[in-house]
C-alpha cells in the first residue's frame, strides 16, 4: 500500500500475479482450495518485464539506472564490458534487491549500496577479467590455478560461502557453456595468454544477495546470510624458478565474527607474510623467482594479525588494541555484530560501508561510525576527525617513503628496471630478490610484500595502528641498508628519489590519498622542497617525531 505501485497507480495485485476473473478461487497454489490459476512466482515469470526492462525506454531503470542493464553501452574503453545488477544468472530474480510487495520503503538502502564499491559496475574489479571464468575445479587447498570467481562475482561468492569455502568452480548464465581461464606454463619471459571469452558477456557486482539471504534463496527481508568462521587457503606456486616452491594445504583459521563472517573471506587476501617464510625453509632461491601477494583490501589480515611479513626478533603484538573485539561477546558495548559490520554500518547510511564522511578534496570530514565512541573517548585522545585525518595524511606519508626506500637512485639505467627497484625484474619476468642485500632476500621479499598489502588498503591506518606502523617501520628499516638497526628517521631524511630511467623524470605517488606528492618532473633541485614535508609527516607518524624510537 505504501510503495510507488500504489501510490502512483502503477501496478497491483493481478497486474502481477495474474488472475483470472474468479480470483478468490485462483490463490489456490498458496491457500488451498479453488483452481490455482494466479501466477505463484511473478518475478521468476518474468511478469517485471511488462512495465520494466530495455523494452521500455522511459522506465525508470533505462532512465535513471542504467546500471541494470550492461548491455546499455557496449563497452569500457572499446575493450571491457561493463557490469551489470541484472547478469545473465539473476534475470528473473528483481527479489535479490527489491521486496516484490514493497519495492519503495528500500530504495535508500538500495541507492548507498548502487554508490559504494560492491555496486560499482565500472570498478575494474568487476570488469578487468572475465571473472566468472577465473575459478578451478580442483581442490581448494591444492589449487594453484585462478579463483577470482569467489569474491569478484555473487554467484561464485554465495557458492563459496554456502559450500564449506571449498566451490570455486567457474561458471556462467542460463544457457551459456562455462569457460574456464587458468594460468598456463609460457615460454621465459613471455606474456600469460588473454583470457578467452565467455559468451556470457554480462558481468557481476557484489548484490544484496550476497550478504542477505532468509535461508530460502530471498533477499529482500534482510536477513544476514549465515556464513561460518572462514578457513581460508593461501597457495602459491613460484613456477618459473627452479627449484620450485610449492605452498598449499595450509589453513588459516579466522575467529568466529557473526555477522561479519560475510566480510572476511573477500576481506582477508590471497597472501599473507609467513608464505614467505614457508618458502625460505622450502628452499626457494630468491635470486630468482615470483613472490607472493597480498593483494586488495586485505583488512583482515591486518585486524588480526594474519597479514603482514614479520621480520625475525621483532615484536608486532600491540600494546592497547581492542579493533578484533569490536562487535565480539558485546565488548565495551558494542554488540555481536563482529568488528566490520559494527565499525561501517553502524552508521545512518550503513549500506554505504563508510565509517567516515569526507570532504570534496577527499578529506575526512565526519565520524560517522556510532562504534568509535564506545572506547575512543578521551582515551588517549578524543578521536574526532581531525585526528582521523592526521593519522591518514602520517600513514600516506609513510607508504610513500616505504617506496622512495623501495629504490635506489644509483642504480644504472635498465629497461628492464625504469624504476631502478633494489629488487631487480629479471627477462623471464622473474625477480632478483636478493640483489641488494647478498643471502637477505627473505626480508627484502617480505618489505616488498608489506609495502603492497598495506598501500592496498587506505583504511590500515584505522584497522590496526601499530601493528600496521611496526610492519612500516622494519621494513624501511631493512631496505635502508639490510639491517634491522632502527635507523628509520636517518633513512627517510637522507632517501632522495631514484629518475624514472624510462622518462628521465622523478615523482612520488601517493596511493592512499591518489594523485602524487612529487608530480613527474625533471630532477632538478625545486623537487626536495616538496619531499621535505612528506619525510617530516613519515617521521611523525612513525616515530612521534624527531628522535622517537620503533612504534
Amino acid at each position: 500500500m505504501n510503495s510507488t505501485h500504489n501510490t502512483q497507480n502503477g501496478a497491483g495485485c493481478a497486474d502481477c500475479h495474474e488472475p483470472h476473473p474468479g480470483h478468490p478461487e485462483s490463490c489456490a497454489k498458496c491457500h488451498g482450495g479453488g483452481s490455482g490459476v494466479a501466477t505463484q512466482n511473478p518475478d521468476a515469470s518474468r511478469k517485471c518485464d511488462k512495465c520494466h526492462g530495455l523494452t521500455h525506454p522511459n522506465d525508470i531503470q533505462v532512465r535513471l539506472a542504467p546500471q541494470h542493464f550492461g548491455n546499455m553501452t557496449a563497452s569500457i574503453n572499446n575493450s571491457t564490458y561493463r557490469a551489470s545488477y541484472l547478469s545473465s544468472n539473476y534475470i528473473g530474480n528483481c527479489r535479490k534487491c527489491h521486496n516484490p510487495h514493497d519495492p519503495t520503503t528500500a530504495m535508500a538502502a538500495n541507492a548507498e549500496w548502487a554508490g559504494s564499491g560492491h555496486g560499482d559496475v565500472l570498478a575494474g574489479a568487476r570488469t578487468r577479467y572475465e571473472f566468472k571464468t577465473r575459478g578451478s575445479y580442483e581442490p581448494v587447498n591444492k589449487t594453484f590455478q585462478y579463483y577470482c570467481v569467489r569474491c569478484h562475482t555473487s554467484t561464485g561468492y554465495i557458492r563459496f560461502v554456502t559450500s564449506g569455502f571449498t566451490d570455486i568452480r567457474p561458471f556462467a548464465g542460463p544457457g551459456y557453456p562455462v569457460v574456464q581461464n587458468y594460468p598456463v606454463k609460457v615460454a621465459a619471459g613471455a606474456a600469460q595468454p588473454a583470457d578467452a571469452p565467455s559468451p556470457d558477456k554480462s558481468k557481476e557486482v557484489t548484490a544484496c544477495d550476497v550478504c542477505h539471504d532468509n535461508g530460502a534463496g530471498r533477499a529482500y527481508n534482510w536477513a544476514t546470510r549465515t556464513v561460518p568462521a572462514y578457513r581460508g587457503y593461501y597457495n602459491f606456486s613460484s613456477s618459473n624458478s627452479s627449484p620450485t616452491v610449492k605452498l598449499n594445504d595450509k589453513v588459516t583459521v579466522y575467529p568466529n565474527l557473526n555477522d561479519s563472517n560475510v566480510c572476511i573471506p573477500c576481506h582477508s587476501g590471497r597472501g599473507v607474510g609467513t608464505m614467505i617464510k614457508d618458502a625460505q625453509a622450502a628452499g626457494m632461491d630468491f635470486s630468482n623467482t615470483t613472490a607472493p601477494g597480498a593483494h586488495d583490501r586485505a583488512a583482515a589480515t591486518l585486524i588480526f594479525e594474519t597479514g603482514g611479513y614479520e621480520f625475525p626478533g621483532r615484536n608486532y603484538v600491540p600494546t592497547r588494541f581492542l579493533h578484533g573485539s569490536i562487535g565480539v561477546a558485546n565488548t565495551r558495548g558494542t554488540g555481536n555484530a563482529g568488528p566490520c559490520v559494527t565499525c561501517h554500518m553502524k552508521t545512518a547510511t550503513p549500506h554505504g560501508f563508510e565509517p567516515v564522511a569526507k570532504d570534496g578534496a577527499g578529506k575526512i570530514s565526519a565520524i560517522l561510525s556510532t562504534a568509535c565512541a564506545h572506547c575512543h573517548t578521551g582515551d588517549p585522545v578524543q578521536l574526532t576527525s581531525t585526528v582521523l585525518q592526521t593519522e591518514k595524511d602520517g600513514y600516506a606519508a609513510a607508504i610513500a617513503m616505504l617506496n622512495v626506500l623501495k629504490t635506489d637512485s644509483t642504480l644504472p639505467v635498465n629497461p628492464l628496471n625504469p624504476s631502478r627497484s633494489k629488487v631487480r625484474p629479471l627477462a623471464n619476468k622473474n625477480s632478483d630478490y636478493n640483489a641488494a642485500f647478498p643471502g637477505g632476500g627473505a626480508n627484502t621479499m617480505g618489505a616488498f610484500f608489506n609495502s603492497s598489502l598495506l598501500q592496498n588498503d587506505p583504511g590500515a591506518f584505522a584497522h590496526n595502528h601499530q601493528y600496521v606502523k611496526r610492519l612500516i617501520y622494519d621494513s624501511m628499516d631493512w631496505l635502508n641498508n639490510g639491517v634491522l638497526d632502527d635507523d628509520v628517521e636517518a633513512a627517510i631524511n637522507n632517501a632522495t628519489l631514484a629518475v624514472n630511467s624510462s622518462t628521465g623524470k622523478v615523482s612520488l605517488s601517493n596511493p592512499i590519498m591518489g594523485g602524487y606528492y612529487v608530480p613527474a618532473q625533471p630532477a632538478t633541485t625545486p623537487y626536495a622542497a616538496l619531499l621535505d614535508p612528506v619525510k617530516q609527516a613519515a617521521i611523525n607518524y612513525l616515530l612521534g617525531g624527531p628522535g622517537g624510537g620503533r612504534p
